[in-house]
C-alpha cells in the first residue's frame, strides 16, 4: 500500500518552502555581478516586467497543478508526453 504524502502545518511554511527552494546560493551570489555587467538598473526594468509578465504566472501555474495532482515539481510533467 503507498504511503500517503504529508501535508504543510500552515500557509508561512509552504511560503518559506517555496521561497527556499527558488532562491538559491547562485542566485544571490551571481544576480549582483550579472546585473552590473548587464546595464545596472536600466537591466531591473526589463527583468521585473519579465519576472511578473512570464515567470510568476508560470511558477503560479506548476504550483497549482502540484498541489491539485498530489505530484512534486520533478513529476508534474508528466501531463504532457513532449515535457518527458
Amino acid at each position: 500500500m503507498a504511503d500517503e504524502r504529508g501535508s504543510w502545518g500552515s500557509w508561512v511554511e509552504f511560503l518559506l518552502s517555496a521561497l527556499g527552494s527558488l532562491v538559491g546560493l547562485g542566485n544571490v551570489w551571481r544576480f549582483p555581478y550579472v546585473c552590473y555587467r548587464s546595464g545596472g538598473g536600466a537591466f531591473l526594468i526589463p527583468f521585473f516586467v519579465a519576472m511578473l509578465v512570464c515567470g510568476c504566472p508560470i511558477l503560479f501555474l506548476e504550483t497549482l497543478y502540484c498541489q491539485y495532482s498530489n505530484l512534486g515539481p520533478g513529476k508534474v510533467w508528466v501531463i504532457c508526453p513532449l515535457f518527458k
